[in-house]
């Protein structure tokens, strides 16, 4: 896991954020301006944040099953 995550509505990133994988109807995106990445569920709701891509992408790998 990432960094502490508060479960908030996020829009679904059409303006900021590259959305590099969708599997399910989940999102790992990674942000235009900082860089940083997030996993997003169906509703896109922010499950998971953080730096580093490796663990938002195991996040991404197990929750998007």
């Amino acid at each position: 896991m990432g960094l502490p995550n508060l479960r908030m509505p996020t829009g679904g990133g059409r303006v900021w954020w590259f959305t590099l994988e969708s599997r399910n109807g989940f999102k790992l995106q990674q942000n235009k301006l900082t860089g940083h990445y997030r996993v997003l569920d169906p509703a896109d709701y922010g499950l998971d944040w953080g730096l580093n891509e490796h663990d938002i992408r195991d996040t991404f790998q197990t929750v998007s099953r």
